[in-house]
């Protein structure tokens, strides 16, 4: 086939490219997910909420939000938040309001998911 004035390259060059990318594609989607430090709860796991910076030291781990409609109680709206919290395997959630703010009839509630941090081990000194 000839190209006129150049186009030739121009025309490997898109062909190079569109070969390319299918593979970059495939080799991101082989890639193994790097499992989480924690790994998720089921729903209903224990959480303890704060309104602000937790008192223990935590990994924070994601935001989780709940989204609720206006018929769902505070509370159960707030065990969703916790829900999605044993999700991403934390047992703390921090920023949370006191009440869900309301939008378009819906009630929601975010905040920080996170873990608490195992204590540092004992020195083994014997003292």
């Amino acid at each position: 086939m000839t190209f006129p004035f150049g186009r030739e390259t121009r025309y490997k060059s898109s062909v190079r490219l569109l070969l390319a990318i299918p593979l970059t594609l495939v080799a991101c989607a082989a890639a193994p997910k790097e499992p989480g430090r924690y790994p998720p709860q089921k729903e209903g796991c224990e959480v303890q909420v704060f309104p602000e910076s937790p008192p223990v030291d935590t990994d924070n781990i994601g935001t989780v939000n709940a989204t609720c409609g206006d018929d769902i109680s505070d509370d159960a709206c707030l065990r969703t938040l916790k829900d999605e919290a044993c999700k991403l395997g934390a047992n703390v959630v921090w920023g949370v309001a006191d009440k869900p703010s309301v939008s378009l009839g819906k009630k929601k509630l975010s905040g920080r998911a996170a873990h608490t941090k195992a204590p540092a081990p004992a020195s083994g000194n014997g003292t």
